[in-house]
């Protein structure tokens, strides 16, 4: 029996290489955030931290320790109401697929020691199932794609550009109080 290779990411040993790639990217994004954002304004942990959970950006041990450190940040910050904070999510791919395959193994176990005429009929519950299960997962994609395109509020990507052009109008607006200021100190000392 071979043994698995294992991949180390901030501190979290994988041996799935899926799961691996996947703690890559959380990481990367992870980082993208603490350069790009503030975080050191509680309100904007805050909503930062809440639409990740609300878009359930994370899958890996890496992703979720981020998360609990932000809530920990959070709970402890008096000025951040308790009741805003969002609890955490926890799935686990992997594990579910583990699951998923050792429930389809002993279910051909099963279809195996059946008579064949009744071999047939397992395999149309199975397909069925399976066809059941795929439209599901087909529309919830589809649905997701719909309220992603839709929706205007800043995601993990966008919100670099919505601090921007949120600046950017706050010094627009210093800009014309500035030049009302010195119009007025003008025709002040003009007399």
């Amino acid at each position: 029996m071979s043994e698995k290779k294992k991949v180390k990411i901030n501190g979290f040993v994988f041996t799935d290489e899926a799961e691996a790639e996947q703690a890559k990217k959380e990481a990367h994004g992870i980082h993208y955030v603490e350069e790009r954002a503030d975080m050191h304004h509680p309100e904007t942990v805050l909503e930062i931290y809440n639409k990740m959970v609300k878009q359930e950006l994370f899958e890996t041990a890496v992703g979720f320790t981020y998360l609990k450190e932000l809530q920990e940040y959070l709970i402890q910050n008096p000025s951040i109401n308790n009741s805003d904070i969002l609890p955490i999510s926890v799935t686990h791919p992997v594990l579910e697929e583990s699951l998923r395959k050792k429930l389809r193994i002993s279910a051909k176990n099963r279809a195996s020691e059946k008579k064949a005429s009744k071999k047939t009929d397992g395999y149309r519950k199975k397909y069925e199932i399976t066809l059941f299960i795929s439209v599901i997962l087909a529309v919830s994609v589809i649905g997701m794609f719909i309220v992603a395109s839709t929706s205007d509020s800043p995601t993990i990507i966008n919100y670099e550009n919505k601090l921007i052009d949120k600046y950017a109008a706050w010094e627009q607006e210093l800009d014309e109080r500035e030049a009302a200021l010195k119009e007025r100190e003008q025709t002040v000392e003009e007399p």
